[in-house]
């Protein structure tokens, strides 16, 4: 049987691509599809395995690498144009519009879902303030457009046969915009490549793209706080000046780093930082395998990863004073570094790799049973 994978996007690594590296080790489709491709070759080789990707027509539009987001509105059209025909199986990578291509009955289509539209489903008023589109004439347009795919959303979680969700919080969130039910498998960490290391530095440490929802920015409001804690940021994304320009001198960017230089970081500091909402959060979990202790929002998938007071601390309000207590709470608690390490073990990519095998193997099997 012929397998496609599709993945929404591929612009920078994150989380949602060590998931799509992994199924495609695993799985070895014969096509690799996303809407558009603006990552380096180094970069997306070692994700697709030397696969080319074949893209949409969005890929074509001038400029497009730096204004994706705004093409949200062609998202539909662009996926639905993506011609699958000759596949046996889809297995999708969604967080955006990989779900929502078109199949034929005969073809069993299951969706990795990193979460429903976040900005259709929850995160409408977060958006539309971020991006300026909270007033006047442009307000009425943005909501219009976000109706419009929300609908759309809903109506082409009808052509998924298998939900795969990536946290019992996501799973309800599935449940909830599109009243299917999915089945919860927690994506991957490579324990093996984020080694414990014992000895702590003086620093706290974050990484993550520079996008509105990852409330990058609480984070250094809530470090400006204290001039005598050593913040270092790793990351990149639109919203890189503005960080820059807010943080005081005790706060350091590094940038873009890669998958070595970010275990290093990783592994020394005395804590990792998370302050948004996650679908999951492999991060937090790398980390973890390093025997670093985390500070997080307590909602969303941190929930279901760090046990508080044992590998790390939860504060509960997207707010700066909240992280500041959390990180005063911290300094006065004790833990153990093996112990953390022992948590994030439970997450490993092995794990991942026999229950996402079993679940394909026993859907393609179910379908071959069916069409004969």
């Amino acid at each position: 049987m012929k397998v496609a994978f599709v993945h929404d996007w591929f612009t920078m690594p994150g989380g949602a691509e060590k998931v799509a590296a992994e199924i495609i080790d695993l799985i070895q489709p014969h096509a690799v599809f996303s809407l558009f491709n603006f990552m380096d070759f180094g970069t997306l080789n070692s994700i697709t395995q030397g696969r080319g990707v074949k893209t949409s027509f969005l890929q074509r539009i001038p400029m497009a690498s730096d204004h994706y987001r705004l093409l949200a509105p062609l998202y539909p059209k662009a996926i639905s144009k993506l011609d699958l025909s000759e596949f046996d199986i889809i297995i999708s990578s969604s967080w955006m519009a990989a779900k929502g291509i078109d199949k034929r009955p005969d073809q069993v289509h299951l969706c990795y879902c990193h979460t429903p539209m976040r900005f259709a489903w929850g995160l409408e008023s977060t958006y539309l303030d971020k991006y300026g589109y909270n007033r006047g004439l442009k307000k009425i347009f943005a909501k219009f457009l976000i109706k419009r795919l929300k609908k759309w959303d809903a109506k082409t979680a009808n052509g998924v046969d298998y939900f795969i969700s990536n946290s019992h919080f996501v799973k309800e969130r599935i449940a909830n915009a599109y009243h299917r039910k999915a089945f919860v498998m927690y994506p991957p960490v490579n324990t093996e490549k984020f080694e414990y290391h014992e000895q702590k530095a003086d620093y706290y440490f974050t990484a993550a793209r520079f996008v509105d929802y990852k409330n990058i920015d609480l984070i250094i409001e809530a470090l400006n706080h204290f001039p005598d804690k050593r913040l270092v940021i790793a990351g990149q994304g639109p919203l890189d000046k503005q960080l820059r320009k807010m943080a005081h001198p005790n706060i350091e960017f590094i940038g873009y780093v890669s998958e070595e230089k970010l275990i290093y970081y990783m592994q020394r500091a005395k804590a990792f930082i998370n302050a948004s909402v996650e679908d999951f959060g492999i991060a937090g979990l790398e980390a973890q395998a390093t025997g670093t202790p985390v500070i997080a929002l307590g909602i969303g998938g941190y929930a279901e990863t760090v046990i508080e007071n044992e590998t790390g601390i939860f504060f509960h309000r997207e707010h700066p004073e909240a992280l500041a207590d959390a990180i005063l709470r911290f300094e006065r608690t004790r833990f153990n570094s093996r112990v953390i390490r022992k948590n994030a073990l439970r997450f490993d990519h092995k794990v991942f790799r026999e229950n996402f095998l079993n679940f394909f193997l026993d859907k393609s099997i179910l379908h071959v049973e069916e069409m004969a």
